[in-house]
């Protein structure tokens, strides 16, 4: 019997367990929480086409709303007031790009004639090697002018897209600008009670990144580049604005920095027998990299030390997964990252870091 009633037992139990199972499944389908998680996937699904400018949307919003609330002093409607501070940040960011990508159109042509037709006083002594450097070094220069004639002409042609994403972003600015607070508030009450002090040592650590990824990098390659455009426009330099523009966008790459816009200026015209000029871009461009060491740190260190390896892996992979747009969201998204680790670090009982 006692064998009898221990096959019985143990073969009740693989029914009870598929039961319990079955009930928990029922209980998890029927559960508050699961139309929640499917429609926060549904939404996911939506939405991830289009996230990539609903980041930036909210990152900008981050600088347009003290702006605006400055200029709401003033003006009583606060729509208004957001909107005017968007044309004040943004629109002169729009400008630069669509500056740049009409000086790239108009220049390519002329800086192609003229990388073929470079003459080097004296080249019929040069001997066979170094006419095949200087012949390799004007192949070089067509094709990266060739290649970015080609990938401007590829963004152009997909306008389209283009607009909705620019639409989808002044959006978004305007309504985070408004209404972040408030959303903030909702996020806030989602919180269970237990983790809200980890969510705010996150925000006020995402707060310092923002800030220095703004000022230490952003505003750096902003001032560099205004003062090379007009350095470059004095030394006598074509198309100095579209020079200045590619030294901005150049500093913002740390391992690189402006030399690599003053360095092929100065070989140019050591090459064409313009010595002097060759001189003086050179002080110029030494200049500017002594600016960027002194002007760096003194913007961003007072908020957060920012390795620039964390910037580099995200300046270069951005474009890589977000195209144009991943200049700016892959540096964030590192950022951000980073700004999580170092508030769980700090929740964790972690030293602050010297």
């Amino acid at each position: 019997m006692a064998v009898t009633g221990g096959t019985r037992l143990a073969g009740e139990c693989p029914g009870e367990s598929g039961g319990n199972m079955i009930e928990r499944l029922r209980g998890a389908l029927t559960s508050a929480s699961f139309p929640v998680m499917a429609l926060l996937l549904l939404s996911a699904i939506v939405v991830y086409p289009l996230w990539t400018m609903l980041f930036l949307g909210a990152v900008f919003a981050y600088i347009v709303r003290p702006v605006a609330l400055r200029i709401n002093r003033r003006i009583p409607y606060l729509s208004v007031s957001i909107i005017l501070a968007m044309i004040v940040v943004i629109m002169p960011l729009v400008g630069i790009l669509v500056f740049t990508v009409d000086s790239i159109i108009n220049s390519t042509p002329s800086l192609l004639s003229l990388a073929g037709s470079i003459h080097v006083p004296g080249a019929g002594n040069l001997q066979p090697s170094a006419e095949n450097t200087l012949a390799s070094l004007r192949t070089v220069l067509r094709d990266i002018l060739s290649g970015s004639l080609n990938y401007v002409v590829a963004i152009l042609q997909s306008v389209p897209m283009i607009s909705l994403q620019l639409f989808v972003f002044l959006s978004s600015t305007f309504y985070f600008a408004r209404d972040g607070k408030r959303l903030v508030g909702y996020i806030r009450t989602l919180i269970p009670e237990e983790t809200r002090p980890f969510m705010e040592r996150m925000a006020s650590e995402t707060e310092r990144v923002l800030l220095s990824i703004f000022y230490g990098h952003f505003l750096t390659a902003l001032a560099i580049g205004l003062m090379a455009a007009v350095g470059f426009h004095l030394l006598g330099y074509p198309y100095a604005i579209l020079l200045g523009i590619m030294t901005g966008l150049f500093q913002l790459i740390p391992v690189i920095g402006p030399w690599a816009a003053y360095t092929p200026l100065s070989i140019y015209d050591f090459v064409t027998g313009n010595i002097l000029r060759g001189i003086l871009v050179l002080i110029f461009g030494l200049f500017l990299s002594t600016i960027d060491i002194y002007l760096r740190p003194k913007l961003s260190g007072k908020y957060a030390d920012i390795h620039p390896m964390i910037f580099l892996v995200g300046f270069l992979g951005g474009p890589v997964v977000w195209g144009v747009a991943g200049f700016i969201v892959g540096p964030l998204v590192l950022g951000l990252a980073y700004a999580a680790l170092e508030a769980y670090r700090m929740e964790s009982g972690g030293e602050e870091l010297q």
